[in-house]
């Protein structure tokens, strides 16, 4: 298993759809945070090509403004 955390960055004003994300098959927890980034989701996937298309499908969100992929070592 691959565990990843994705950093989100909202477009202003957006947090309410913020809950969208945690709905996505593969993303196991979130929740809103406070500094340069708005948004931590929490994934853990069978392989690295799933963490890449779940992070694609969070940046295609139209309040989404910009995706920061971290990966367990």
């Amino acid at each position: 298993m691959v565990k990843a955390l994705i950093l989100i960055m909202l477009e202003p004003k957006t947090f309410e759809n913020a809950n969208k994300i945690i709905r996505i098959p593969g993303v196991k927890s979130g929740f809103l945070v406070f500094g340069h980034y708005d948004y931590a989701a929490f994934v853990d996937v069978p392989n690295l090509e799933k963490v890449g298309q779940i992070s694609d499908k969070i940046q295609r969100l139209r309040f989404v403004r910009y995706v920061e992929t971290l990966i367990e070592r």
